[in-house]
């Protein structure tokens, strides 16, 4: 019998974990979405990027405040600091295959280095605080 007891307290120190985690995220649907972006709801492309950066696609029509805009996105690069090397800002041109998909005008999207459209936010100045946000965790995840 006492041989038993290591066996038995090694496979408790490995099941352990297990149960415990089970028992705690039961509830999967507390855990939620922390994205502060919109999720595109279709599969959308854009071309990607030669160097295989990230990229930040806007869809807005360029009135009196284009320039203001184009700003607002450079200081978003700008805020991503030693990250900002792994990010291009372009105009929206869809792939071919993704031609027919109508975008929501006024908008900024994320798109990762295959150029696969991510997450979508409003063109403005809290959309921008918000995509900074979900932008620098991605890149601290998705390999930038």
């Amino acid at each position: 019998m006492k041989r038993f007891i290591p066996l038995l307290l090694m496979f408790a120190v490995l099941v352990a974990p297990f149960a415990v985690s089970l028992v705690l995220l039961e509830n999967k649907d507390s855990l939620g979405n922390h994205a502060k972006g919109s999720w595109l709801s279709e599969t959308q492309y854009v071309a990607p990027d030669p160097n295989r950066h990230w990229q930040l696609v806007w869809n807005k029509r360029c009135d009196q405040n284009c320039n203001q805009f184009i700003n607002l996105l450079r200081r978003v690069k700008m805020a991503l600091g030693k990250r900002q090397d792994k990010l291009v800002i372009t105009p929206l041109i869809l792939s071919q295959e993704s031609e027919k998909a109508q975008l929501e005008q006024d908008a900024i999207f994320i798109a990762d280095q295959s150029g696969l459209l991510l997450l979508s936010y409003r063109a403005n100045e809290d959309g921008a605080y918000k995509l900074l946000k979900d932008l620098k965790t991605l890149m601290k995840h998705g390999g930038a």
